[in-house]
Order: structure tokens, then sequence, then C-alpha cells
């Protein structure tokens, strides 16, 4: 059985830190290109959740225009009824009770 120095002992340890820090500096890159990656996505995601907001809100008020415009028809179809019974009751003159 060999015995090993001190220095060779120190010469193992420095080479396996060596392989360890370069390991880790490999780790490390790949572990900032997935980030980096998923940074993107999360962009990307976010861009896409505006696009829907904008979306919903453009529908909304699509939905209150269209529902203003009917309520506005059915105004302008009911003003001439109301209008037709207003002037034929101020025709009739008071009823009995000194009304109109």
């Amino acid at each position: 059985m060999t015995r090993t120095t001190s220095t060779e002992r120190l010469a193992t340890l420095e080479q396996r830190l060596g392989d360890h820090e370069a390991r880790c500096e490999e780790r490390l890159g790949e572990i900032k290109s997935t980030v980096s990656s998923t940074l993107q996505a999360v962009e990307g995601l976010k861009s896409r959740a505006w696009g829907v907001v904008a979306a919903l809100l453009a529908w909304a008020l699509a939905q209150l225009w269209s529902d203003n415009a009917q309520h506005f028809e059915r105004l302008e179809r009911e003003k001439p009824l109301v209008a037709r019974t207003l002037i034929v009751g101020a025709q009739a003159g008071p009823d009995k009770t000194g009304g109109i």
C-alpha cells in the first residue's frame, strides 16, 4: 500500500474542487438559460392575458351600447303613444275630479 503525502492529497483535493466548480458553472449556465426562457414565456402569457382583458372589455362595452340602443329604440316607439294619450286626454277636458 502506498502512502500519499500531504502534497499529493492537497493536489487531489484541488483537482476535485476544480472539477466540482466546473460542474457548478455548467449547471449555473443551464439554470440561467432555463430561467430566461421561463421569463420569456411568462411575458408572453402576460401579453395574452392583457389581450383577453381588452377583448372582454370591448365585448362588455358592446353589450352596453347595444342595450342602450335597444332602450332608446323602445323609448322612441313609445313616445308617440304617450304623446297621443296626453293629447287625447287634454282634448277630453277635465274629468269629474277636476284634473286632466
